[in-house]
């Protein structure tokens, strides 16, 4: 699998300029994914760009995304929006946007960022 370089036509929103409005300087990346590939859509400068660990985010999204049902299941109130995992370094948003398809958002950890107007603007650019 190799990272996609067209635009996905079932997203009908550039979620960018609502993120970098969201998170400032604290963004890092920002890809939109569906079961095909993964589509890198900003990257901070100093944030390098690694194809191995890019392809290894794709499948773990899509395997996420397996999991939707069982979630919504377990916790039983109501659809799963997204999923967030922090690290030393970064802040990773999974934001499920339909069926295997969804944005992945970084930002780094420690910033001064509403995660939950994170998430809304993955969503139809925050609207």
């Amino acid at each position: 699998m190799k990272i996609k370089t067209h635009v996905r036509a079932e997203m009908s929103f550039d979620p960018v300029p609502t993120l970098r409005d969201v998170a400032g300087e604290a963004l890092r990346a920002v890809a939109a994914y569906d079961r095909d590939g993964l589509e890198l859509r900003y990257e901070r400068d100093d944030v390098s760009q690694k194809e191995t660990a890019i392809d290894r985010i794709h499948e773990e999204l899509v395997l996420q995304e397996l999991g939707r049902e069982y979630l919504e299941g377990l916790f039983s109130v109501g659809r799963w929006h997204c999923t967030m995992h922090r690290f030393d370094r970064a802040t990773c948003v999974h934001y499920a946007e339909g069926e295997f398809s969804g944005v992945f958002v970084s930002v780094d950890s420690g910033a001064n960022v509403d995660l939950e107007e994170l998430a809304d603007a993955c969503h139809s650019g925050g609207t």
